[in-house]
């Protein structure tokens, strides 16, 4: 059964602006909030900015897609391997380029990727033909192409609301921030500590010193926790209000 590929989809309210979650959408139609919750359960990671190649092609086994790599030498520039490959770019091959740290998908003539989001031509502006290939595999789906239940939404344990008002005063307590932003995707929360929490981190190189973007209040309340027991291990106790 060939593969159609499609615009990724970033769906109003679960989506991800990453390349990863973009190339898995763009294969299984799943929208790009689903694509790195299945990254998350593959990967182990609280959240997905980025993903190794082996992750996406474990993701992309639980929807039902196979694959084989192809030999690459002396990475070539995605221009140069889109001449050579002419030949084989036949309608209904489907091939995942990783060129420039960035997942592409590609049948004959048409590519898309995170930056793209639609179908486009190879020649288009937003293709990165100078970036040089690192890797190349072929995606075969033999059956029906499936969303995993690991990819869904979650139903919610707790009100939203109630959640959130959790998440506020943990936040107030412990001196954290968390900010909300709106953008084409939804909303997004930075969270993160003090600066004083923050700077520790960082000269630590403490995983809390990256990924401070959340989608959901859930990824806020998991992160929170996290702030939390950073701050007991290397802050002596706030002082109680009268």
């Amino acid at each position: 059964m060939p593969i159609k590929l499609k615009p990724v989809n970033h769906k109003r309210g679960d989506s991800n602006r990453y390349c990863g979650p973009s190339a898995i959408s763009a294969i299984t139609g799943m929208n790009t909030g689903e694509a790195a919750r299945l990254l998350r359960y593959v990967s182990g990671k609280a959240s997905i900015k980025g993903c190794y190649t082996r992750h996406l092609l474990s993701a992309l086994e639980m929807c039902g897609i196979t694959y084989g790599r192809q030999s690459v030498t002396n990475k070539p520039t995605l221009a140069a391997w889109l001449r050579e490959s002419k030949a084989q770019r036949t309608s209904g091959r489907v091939f995942l380029v990783v060129a420039g740290h960035h997942f592409q998908i590609i049948t004959g003539r048409r590519y898309v990727c995170g930056l793209t989001g639609d179908i486009v031509s190879i020649k288009h502006d937003k293709v990165k033909r100078r970036a040089r290939v690192a890797e190349v595999i072929e995606l075969f789906a033999d059956g029906r192409i499936t969303i995993p239940e690991q990819a869904r939404k979650p139903a919610k344990d707790r009100k939203k609301s109630k959640l959130r008002r959790q998440c506020r005063k943990i936040a107030a307590e412990y001196g954290f921030h968390i900010d909300a932003e709106r953008g084409a995707w939804g909303v997004s929360y930075w969270v993160c500590m003090s600066d004083d929490a923050e700077d520790l981190a960082f000269d630590m190189g403490h995983e809390l010193s990256d990924s401070h973007v959340c989608y959901y209040w859930d990824e806020v309340a998991e992160r929170l926790d996290r702030m939390v027991e950073f701050h007991k291990a290397h802050f002596a106790p706030l002082p109680q209000a009268a």
